[in-house]
């Protein structure tokens, strides 16, 4: 699929952002589902489940989008950036250690992408 228009990339880097937010969501969901003390139907109306769901679906509708202009072999790949960007969140908001050998497999994960698309954008 040659000349794909410059906006198809950014609407997928958008829905990596969407993804990748919606599981920050979720973490915080699960923090907040330790502490629960109401019904099921409160817990769903929280703040961080709703926002994951609006990030989910908007990620999901971006990416449709994405799939309908753009190689599924190259689109897909891309997606790996999440795992990347969900790691860098999760040492600054949660401060989670990332031990040498993860930031290793990140490294990896970049040179793939690269590889992979590299002819493409």
């Amino acid at each position: 699929m040659a000349n794909v228009p410059a906006w198809v990339y950014g609407l997928l880097v958008v829905s990596i952002g969407c993804s990748s937010a919606a599981q920050i969501f979720q973490k915080l969901a699960a923090q907040d589902l330790a502490t629960h003390r109401g019904s099921p139907m409160q817990l769903l109306l929280k703040r961080n489940i709703l926002l994951s769901i609006f990030f989910l679906g908007t990620g999901l509708l971006l990416w449709l989008v994405v799939l309908g202009k753009l190689e599924l072999s190259v689109a897909y790949p891309m997606l790996s950036m999440g795992y990347v960007v969900v790691m860098l969140a999760a040492r600054w908001l949660f401060h989670e250690t990332i031990p040498p050998r993860r930031w290793l497999g990140t490294a990896f994960i970049m040179a793939g992408i690269s590889l992979l698309v590299g002819g493409v954008l």
